[in-house]
């Protein structure tokens, strides 16, 4: 169920400024996930709601339980669960479940960009954490999706909910939970010294189907330095492909002292799932000798 994602190349440029000289080197760990495929990804979680443990922030309302939440995770920017909800009651009851927007996968700060497809209504669309309750019709006979509510001991209703224009998904810790990355010795050829940063996910996507973002800063001053040695005139700091204005990934030189430092954080398209790889080159562009 993994995603490969790889789009489009071109050099960004990044000010290169003092770098010529700098100490200083960092490197991290992580975990998470990658993205973008035509291919859907499909996971079922036994937990009811669960919040930030997984579960995008669906939980129970009153006199109801979660039964399963079955996921589809299409790409970073969509995604639909669909919600069983019981109670055990005797007597009938409205149920209720309710959505936080900020948990993954909607990553929102807007509610109204989650939307119910089938099975129920929100009742307050800007309003978080939203509340879904169930669809009655005038037919007097239950139905999981179109006469759902009121419900009693034994039957299952069904909702789903889905959010189609999501957002980016935020880094997760450099912490080696999420993801572990590693650089390259620098190569060189005419032009160019380039080192490559490869990105490993480390989530088990049977429980956690979302995508995630990832974080690193690196050190350019080894490939700097074997650029020098080589006797060529250092220009400028770019990558491969282009960062597609954040599309990809941002790329950010950090400030004096640290000139030689570089946050790369992923977009859309570098987005992890699951053990997805992301690689990309880190390069310093000059004048041969």
């Amino acid at each position: 169920m993994n995603r490969r994602p790889r789009l489009a190349l071109v050099a960004a440029m990044v000010s290169l400024g003092a770098l010529a000289a700098v100490p200083v080197a960092t490197q991290a760990v992580w975990t998470d996930d990658a993205w973008f495929s035509g291919t859907v990804a499909a996971g079922d979680w036994s937990e009811g709601g669960g919040g930030s443990g997984g579960g995008g922030g669906i939980d129970p309302g009153d006199n109801t339980d979660i039964v399963d939440i079955t996921w589809t995770v299409a790409s970073p920017l969509s995604s639909c669960a669909i919600v069983e909800v019981t109670t055990t009651s005797d007597t009938p009851v409205e149920w209720s479940i309710t959505v936080d927007p900020d948990e993954r996968p909607w990553n929102h700060d807007d509610p109204s960009q989650i939307q119910v497809n089938n099975g129920g209504q929100i009742v307050e669309p800007r309003t978080s954490p939203l509340v879904i309750v169930g669809n009655t019709d005038s037919s007097g006979s239950f139905s999981e999706y179109s006469n759902n509510t009121p419900i009693e001991a034994g039957q299952v209703a069904k909702v789903e909910v889905c959010g189609y224009n999501n957002e980016v998904p935020p880094p997760e810790p450099d912490n080696g939970e999420w993801y572990t990355w590693s650089v390259s010795a620098p190569v060189t050829s005419p032009g160019q010294v380039c080192s490559t940063l490869t990105v490993q996910g480390l989530v088990d996507e049977a429980e956690d189907p979302f995508f995630y973002g990832w974080g690193i800063t690196i050190d350019i001053q080894p490939a700097i330095d074997a650029y020098l040695a080589s006797g060529a005139t250092v220009y400028y700091v770019g990558s491969t492909p282009s960062p597609s204005s954040g599309y990809e990934f941002t790329f950010t030189q950090q400030d004096p002292p640290n000139e030689n430092l570089v946050y790369i954080q992923s977009g859309t398209a570098m987005a992890l799932q699951g053990t997805d790889v992301q690689t990309l080159e880190v390069c310093v562009y000059g004048a041969p000798p």
